[in-house]
């Protein structure tokens, strides 16, 4: 298996580097002058800016015939339900005739992956991946798999995440342990390694567990697979499956015992590329899916 090397970084994430919604149509605007923020979803802002930062002088390096094949691939968990909701609302409270049909392309799930595709002229595979907590670390492992099996060379991966009125209260409940944070990012991402990487992915495994969160038995040779030469793993604290974890490993568990809903995996894919480890596994669960995603990464 060919690695595939991550090159460059973005991020738009509210609450980080003073990003506000009350700024985010004007940071939007920025980087794209031609479009009316007023009809584009917060989702799609934040993919747009995350996405635009990763791209940062790339053009030169990624050319107009590069961008023919170019792919997106985008996870979320939540994907257009603060868009849907809202479009939904107006229709039930003024009637279908008040809706505005400008709005409607902002309930679609893959609407942020779309747009940038549009945005930047990326005209290869354009995909978005709805897996709960595992999304971001699932796209990345999309965009893995896809570049060995020669659909395309070069790619964004990444994920975004909006969260909805309704969904708030988990983040004052005493019980959670969720943090509901919003934003995106974006990893600019090729089968070669130009002059610099960040990381390359080596290995990529998505595990259903069973309704008792047991590991079925098919899937173990791949667990042997995956955790041979392992040095460092990050995972969501208080996940499940610890205590199954080969014995003498080293797993790292980030400062709060919480995960990112939606940006699933960020937290220890940003934790591994501080570490001073070569090489490791990134772990990503997400409860009600009850579903385990891992990627093999190095140096």
């Amino acid at each position: 298996m060919n690695p595939l090397y991550l090159l460059q970084k973005g991020e738009a994430i509210l609450g980080r580097d003073g990003l506000t919604l009350d700024l985010l149509a004007t940071e939007f605007k920025k980087f794209f002058p031609q479009e009316d923020p007023r009809y584009i979803d917060d989702a799609s802002k934040l993919a747009g800016l995350a996405a635009s930062h990763a791209w940062e002088g790339a053009a030169d390096v990624f050319g107009p015939e590069t961008q023919k094949d170019f792919a997106v691939i985008v996870g979320t968990a939540l994907g257009a339900i603060d868009s849907t909701i809202g479009f939904d609302a107006q229709a039930l409270q003024s009637g279908p005739n008040a809706v505005n049909p400008m709005d409607f392309p902002n309930t679609v799930a893959n609407a942020a992956g779309s747009r940038i595709g549009i945005w930047l002229q990326l005209r290869g595979p354009n995909v978005t991946l709805t897996n709960g907590g595992t999304s971001f670390l699932d796209s990345i492992g999309f965009g893995f798999q896809s570049v060995n099996n020669g659909i395309f060379q070069d790619c964004f991966v990444g994920a975004v995440d909006k969260v909805p009125a309704f969904l708030r209260p988990l983040a004052t409940s005493d019980d959670t342990h969720f943090e509901l944070r919003e934003g995106s990012c974006f990893f600019l991402a090729s089968d070669s390694a130009q002059q610099k990487y960040l990381v390359q992915i080596i290995d990529f495994l998505s595990l259903q567990l069973k309704t008792d969160f047991m590991v079925p038995k098919c899937f173990l040779p791949c667990f042997e697979r995956l955790w041979e030469g392992i040095e460092w793993i990050g995972c969501p604290a208080g996940a499940p499956l610890e205590s199954k974890f080969p014995r003498g490993l080293t797993r790292y568990s980030p400062p709060t015992s919480v995960f990112e809903l939606g940006l699933g995996g960020l937290e220890s894919l940003e934790a591994f590329l501080k570490a001073p480890a070569s090489s490791g596994i990134i772990a990503a669960f997400s409860k009600p899916e009850r579903k385990f995603s891992f990627i093999k990464v190095k140096k």
